[in-house]
């Protein structure tokens, strides 16, 4: 079966996952800045057209389409209304909880579950969401692949990376506050710099390093450079990327003390409160059991794999029924 996996952006390192273990062609369309939403009356209808361009072109049997943007999967039911063409939804976090595609959109993308061949997710929550509008759920997270890079040299002894984008959700504030009160450890905060406050960043300590956006190679250089990994969310029932990035690293993580997040993180890994003195206890924990973490993030990451593989089984069991 001709398959081809859709996203609606730049660049997405789940979904690309996800695409090169299933084996399946992908193709990014986008246009101007990403996740600039001033631009999106703009560039969403320019993408429809790219999209049902490369459809008609590749005459996929089986597209995969990512959310958010809920536009690429309702293109893609479109394309398929009138071509007999199967359907499947990757739905991250944000398309299913938060605005505007949780909330404006929410009926739309009740309709597109229902039609969908299944709906991929990432926890029980979100899954018990889409079966509670009839759509039909697959759990299933693919594992990263890192590509080869070596390792920096870095100044500080001690050294951990914020995987952040300046999201409404991120306690980069909190982070700052408590790396404030850990000036032996040195922070390496990711993200866009365009759309961080410029007082935030210039006031921030000075064991504190903003690495801007850097290429995919630079940035897990970097990561296979750094002691350990943080990356936390205020809002609960939401995969963190960058939580998965170290965990397919090897390297210990720091993340929200929410009751989803331990489950999928229960090895190898430090819960905290968004708060800055939860941080940094943590920040203290982290290096005080370093070795530990480290056998144990590695033991998660091979049960992870297992865990893949069955459900890519079961994926792959659901598409042959297709026909």
């Amino acid at each position: 079966m001709r398959t081809l996996y859709l996203i609606w952006a730049p660049h997405e390192r789940h979904s690309e996952s996800f695409a090169k273990h299933y084996g399946t062609e992908i193709v990014f369309v986008h246009y101007f800045q990403y996740m600039r939403p001033i631009w999106s009356p703009l560039k969403y209808p320019l993408m429809a057209v790219k999209t049902i361009v490369e459809l008609i072109k590749r005459k996929p049997e089986l597209v995969f389409a990512m959310t958010p943007p809920l536009f690429c999967v309702l293109v893609v039911y479109l394309y398929s209304f009138f071509t007999g063409t199967h359907f499947i939804i990757d739905s991250h976090t944000g398309s299913l909880i938060s605005p505007p595609w949780g909330t404006v959109f929410r009926p739309l993308h009740r309709f597109l579950c229902k039609k969908a061949v299944v709906t991929i997710v990432t926890n029980d929550h979100l899954a018990s969401v889409v079966q509670s509008w009839g759509g039909k759920t697959l759990i299933i997270t693919p594992p990263i692949s890192f590509p080869k890079v070596e390792s920096h040299s870095l100044e500080a002894e001690k050294n951990l990376l914020v995987v952040n984008t300046f999201s409404s959700d991120e306690p980069v504030k909190e982070i700052l506050q408590a790396a404030q009160k850990c000036p032996e450890v040195h922070f390496h905060i990711s993200g866009n710099l365009a759309k961080a406050h410029p007082k935030m960043i210039q006031e921030s300590p000075t064991n504190v390093r903003f690495t801007g956006f850097i290429p995919y190679l630079e940035y897990f250089a970097l990561l296979k450079s750094v002691d350990g990994v943080i990356s936390i969310t205020t809002r609960d029932h939401t995969l963190q990327s960058g939580g998965e990035e170290a965990l397919f690293m090897g390297k210990p993580l720091m993340t929200t003390r929410f009751p989803y997040l331990m489950k999928f993180f229960n090895k190898g890994t430090v819960y905290v409160d968004p708060t800055s003195e939860s941080i940094r206890k943590g920040v203290l924990e982290l290096f005080e059991n370093k070795t530990r973490l480290i056998e144990e993030i590695i033991l998660l990451r091979d049960e992870h794999i297992e865990e893949w593989n069955r459900r890519l089984a079961e994926l792959k069991t659901i598409v042959s029924e297709l026909g």
